[in-house]
């Protein structure tokens, strides 16, 4: 077959794997009170620490209001903290607190006998040829990226 249509097959792929991957995210969040956007910030915040909203935005390519959103409901729920930014007076640093962590850390532990069950059906080489793969891929297309403060509506 040839290379190009393999590739194609494998992008044709992505949108189902995306959708599941988010439903099975979603399963595993079941009782936490948090949603799968929630947890993508979190997830920022634990691996970079305090970040601004907009920063956080670039990480997610989202806009800057759907991170506002997400991280207002993140506030509400005792999980992360305001810290003044040195760089900007109005835009203030947010970090995970102690509560923020822990329940992140649940929620990894609960993702993590799934993660290792799937890793089971592969070899060292298959992940690292697929990380290559849509690595490759990414920056490719990078130039095909929107602003997340001027996200373009798909037409």
């Amino acid at each position: 077959m040839k290379k190009s249509v393999e590739l194609y097959e494998i992008i044709r792929l992505i949108r189902p794997v995306h959708r599941r991957l988010a439903r099975a995210v979603e399963a595993k969040l079941e009782g936490t009170g948090v949603t799968v956007g929630m947890r993508a910030v979190m997830e920022v915040l634990e691996e970079a620490g305090p970040m601004a909203v907009p920063e956080i935005g670039r990480a997610l390519f989202l806009a800057r209001q759907q991170i506002q959103l997400l991280m207002n409901a993140l506030e509400e729920q005792g999980l992360v903290e305001r810290r003044s930014n040195p760089a900007h007076k109005r835009s203030p640093l947010f970090a995970l607190n102690e509560a923020g962590h822990d329940r992140f850390g649940e929620i990894r532990a609960r993702e993590t006998d799934e993660i290792e069950t799937v890793c089971e059906l592969f070899s060292d080489d298959d992940l690292r040829s697929t990380q290559r793969v849509l690595c490759t891929m990414l920056d490719h297309f990078a130039a095909f990226e929107d602003d997340p403060d001027r996200p373009k509506a798909l037409e």
